[in-house]
C-alpha cells in the first residue's frame, strides 16, 4: 500500500497464494487444497492493512476519507469490469433461472454483501454452483474488515494504544475459537467473524516484527519451514476438510513466518522477478480466473481436461497482465489530488448502472424472451416435472408398511432417496410381495466433529446438529418402521470421504433394525439439463443421449470406488446407479425419452417421474429378496 514498506517477498507470496487458488478452481492435482490461498491473502492483507494505518496514527495523519479512497482507486476499476463483462456474458449464456440468481448476486457483490448473499443462497462446495461471481465473496470480507480494522485501529490508538497487541490476540483466540466450534460451514466459510483471526495474524506480525526480530539466525530454516506449511496445506487438505478453523491455522502460520523474517533464501526466491509479477497481477488474476472457467464450462459442457486446464490458466494470466499494465498500474501511478471529477462520475455510472440492469433482469424474472421458444418449452416443462415429482412424494410415503407385504423396503436419503424411492415405487405394482417406505437420512450427520461432548452446548444453536438431532428424534418416532423392514436401502449425494464414516452409519443402522442393508451408489452428474439445451442446435436434442455420454461428469467416479471397496471389505450389498443410467457398450446416458420428447433428468442429477421409473425396471428386484 506504500512504497516506504514495499517488499518484493509479499508480492512473491502472493503469488503462491493465487497460484493455489487457481490450481484448485482448475482441479490440477495435487492442489486439492489451494482454496487455502485465500487464508494466506487474509494474513497478507491484514498486514499491509496495518503497515498502512498504524504509522498514519502515529504521526496523526489517518485520514479516513483517504484510507477508503485508496482502496476504491485500488480495487474498484478492476472489479467493475470483472461485473460488467460477467453480466454481458451471462445475458448470452445462461438460462433464466440462473440469470435470475446472477443477478441477485451481481447485486449484492457491488455492495460487497456477496459473502452474506452465498451464505444464504449456495455455498463455496456447492457441486452444482456456476454462479461466476461466487469468488467476489472475499472481496467482500476485505472490505468488511477495512471498515472493521480502520475503526478499530481509530478507536484504538486513542483510547488503548498500549493495549493494541493484547486486544489483536484477543480477537484472534475469540475468532479462532468460533471458527473451530462451529460447524455450521456454510456460515463459518463466509463471514468474517470467523476470518477475523486470519486478518489479525498478519496484523501481529507487522506489531511485533520491528522490535523482536527472533530467530534471526535461523531465518533460512524458519522461512523454508513457513513456505512448506502453505505447500504442505495446498496438497494435504481438500474440499472436506474443516476450514476455516485449525486447519487454517497451517498456511496462515506459514505466511506468518515469511512476512515475520526477511532476506532468506526463500525471500529471495519469492523476489524473483517473475514471481513478483504474478503477484503483482494476482488481483486481476484472481477476479478474472473464476468467471472464465464458469463462462468455458457454459460454452463447451464437457468436463475440463489437463489441456484445456493448461489453455485457460494461460488465457487468465494473459488478460489479467493486460489488466495490469493498462488499468491496475496506470491508476495505480494517478495521485490522489488528481483523480478527477470525471473518474466519480464514470464509477458512479458504472455502478447504477449495473445496479439497474440486474433490478431489470430480476423483474423480469431472467429474461426468458433470450431464448428460442421450442427451448423454453422445454425449460418451463422441467418446473411441471418437479411439481410432479414433489405431489408424488407427498401422496406416496406414509411412514407404515402394508402388513400384507413379504418383503418390506425402507429407502434412508435425501433427495438422491427420492429418486431411488420413486424408482422402486413406480415399479412394484406388479409385485404384491414388495411394499416400499422412505424416510429421511443426513448421512453428514456421521461425519467426524472435533466438537467435544463438554462442549456440546455450542452445537444448538447450528442449523446443521439441529437436523442431526431431529433425524434421531425421527427415528425413535418411526422405530416400527425400522423394525419391520426386511431391507434398507441408504441412497444419498455421498461426499468424498463418506468411506471414513459409511460403517458407522451401518453400525447406527443395524442397532435399530435386523434388515439387510444396501448401499446405492453417488448417483452420475451431468451438466444441467437447461444448460444442455442452450448449447444444443435444436435437431440435436434427438443426439443427447450419446452427447451425455460424453460429457458425463466423472467427480464422483472416485467416491463411488472408494465406496464400493469399502462396502466390499465389511461385506455390505453395492448398488450401481451408474448401470441404471448409462450403457458402456452402447455408448449412451439415457437422459431423455426420444418418443415422449420428455427429460428423465430434470437438472444435473435428480430424476423426473418417468425417469425414475424406467431407471427403476432396470433395477435387479432379486438383491431385494
Amino acid at each position: 500500500m506504500n512504497n516506504e514498506f514495499y517488499r518484493a517477498d509479499i508480492d512473491g507470496l502472493r503469488a503462491i497464494a493465487i497460484l493455489g487458488v487457481v490450481f484448485f478452481h482448475l482441479n490440477i492435482y495435487p492442489f486439492q487444497g489451494g482454496y487455502l490461498g485465500v487464508d494466506v491473502f487474509l494474513v497478507i492483507s491484514g498486514y499491509l492493512i496495518t503497515s498502512f494505518i498504524l504509522p498514519k496514527l502515529k504521526k496523526n495523519d489517518f485520514n479516513f476519507f483517504e484510507f477508503f479512497l485508496r482502496r476504491i482507486k485500488r480495487l474498484l476499476p478492476t472489479y467493475y469490469i470483472t461485473l460488467v463483462l460477467s453480466l454481458i456474458i451471462a445475458y448470452l449464456v445462461f438460462e433464466p433461472d440462473i440469470f435470475y440468481t446472477f443477478a441477485k448476486s451481481s447485486i449484492s457483490s457491488i455492495f460487497f454483501l456477496s459473502n452474506f448473499f452465498f451464505w444464504k443462497n449456495s455455498g463455496y462446495w456447492d457441486e452444482s454452483n456456476s454462479n461466476p461471481l461466487l469468488h467476489t465473496w472475499t472481496l467482500s470480507l476485505e472490505w468488511q474488515f477495512y471498515l472493521f480494522i480502520s475503526i478499530f485501529f481509530y478507536l484504538g490508538w486513542r483510547f488503548f494504544k498500549n493495549y493494541l497487541k493484547i486486544t489483536l490476540l484477543i480477537i484472534f483466540i475469540l475468532s479462532l475459537l468460533l471458527s473451530i466450534l462451529y460447524i455450521g460451514r456454510d456460515v463459518s466459510f463466509f463471514l468474517i467473524p470467523f476470518r477475523l483471526f486470519e486478518f489479525s495474524i498478519g496484523s501481529l506480525i507487522f506489531l511485533i516484527e520491528k522490535k523482536n526480530k527472533l530467530f534471526e539466525n535461523y531465518k533460512n530454516i524458519f522461512s523454508f519451514f513457513g513456505f512448506f506449511l502453505i505447500l504442505l496445506s495446498f496438497i494435504n487438505f481438500d474440499s472436506t476438510s474443516n476450514a476455516p478453523g485449525y486447519i487454517s491455522l497451517i498456511p496462515c502460520f506459514g505466511a506468518a513466518i515469511i512476512l515475520y523474517q526477511n532476506n532468506s533464501y526463500i525471500h529471495h526466491i519469492l523476489s524473483n522477478k517473475k514471481i513478483v509479477y504474478i503477484g503483482l497481477i494476482s488481483y486481476s488474476l484472481y477476479l478474472f480466473h473464476w468467471p472464465i472457467i464458469i463462462y468455458y464450462n457454459s460454452f463447451y459442457i464437457a468436463e475440463i481436461g489437463y489441456k484445456v486446464k493448461i489453455l485457460l490458466l494461460v488465457f487468465s494470466l494473459f488478460l489479467s497482465a493486460i489488466n495490469y499494465e493498462l488499468i491496475e498500474k496506470k491508476i495505480r501511478k494517478l495521485s490522489l489530488k488528481f483523480i478527477s471529477i470525471n473518474s466519480f462520475f464514470l464509477l458512479s455510472a458504472v455502478f447504477i448502472s449495473i445496479i439497474t440492469l440486474n433490478f431489470l433482469i430480476i423483474k423480469y424474472n431472467g429474461m426468458p424472451d433470450r431464448i428460442d421458444n421450442e427451448k423454453i418449452k422445454f425449460i418451463n416443462s422441467f418446473q411441471d416435472e418437479i411439481r410432479d415429482r414433489e405431489n408424488f412424494i407427498k401422496n406416496n410415503i406414509d411412514l407404515k408398511f402394508n402388513e400384507s407385504s413379504k418383503i418390506k423396503l425402507l429407502v434412508l436419503g435425501d433427495s438422491h432417496g427420492h429418486d431411488m424411492f420413486m424408482a422402486i415405487k413406480q415399479n412394484i405394482k406388479n409385485k404384491p410381495k414388495f411394499d416400499v417406505e422412505y424416510l429421511e437420512f443426513h448421512h453428514w450427520c456421521f461425519q467426524k466433529s472435533i466438537i467435544k461432548d463438554s462442549l456440546i452446548f455450542l452445537e444448538r444453536i447450528k442449523m446443521r446438529v439441529k437436523k442431526c438431532r431431529d433425524q434421531e428424534l425421527k427415528f425413535i418416532n418411526n422405530s416400527k418402521l425400522l423394525k419391520e423392514a426386511n431391507i434398507i436401502l441408504l441412497s444419498s449425494s455421498w461426499y468424498m470421504d463418506t468411506d471414513t464414516y459409511i460403517e458407522e452409519i451401518i453400525n447406527y443402522l443395524k442397532k435399530s433394525s435386523e434388515a439387510k442393508i444396501i448401499v446405492s451408489s453417488k448417483t452420475i452428474f451431468f451438466p444441467r439439463a437447461s444448460t444442455l439445451l442452450l448449447r444444443l442446435e435444436y435437431e440435436e436434442i434427438y443426439k443427447i443421449n450419446s452427447i451425455a455420454y460424453g460429457i458425463k461428469y466423472k467427480s464422483q467416479d472416485l467416491i463411488n470406488y472408494n465406496l464400493e471397496k469399502k462396502l466390499n471389505n465389511i461385506k455390505v450389498h453395492y448398488l450401481d446407479k451408474t448401470n441404471l443410467i448409462c450403457s458402456d457398450d452402447e455408448k449412451v446416458c439415457n437422459i431423455f425419452n426420444k418418443d415422449k420428447n420428455k427429460f428423465y433428468i430434470y437438472d444435473g442429477s435428480h430424476w423426473t417421474l418417468d425417469g425414475a421409473k424406467y431407471y427403476g425396471k432396470k433395477i435387479n428386484f432379486i438383491i431385494f429378496e
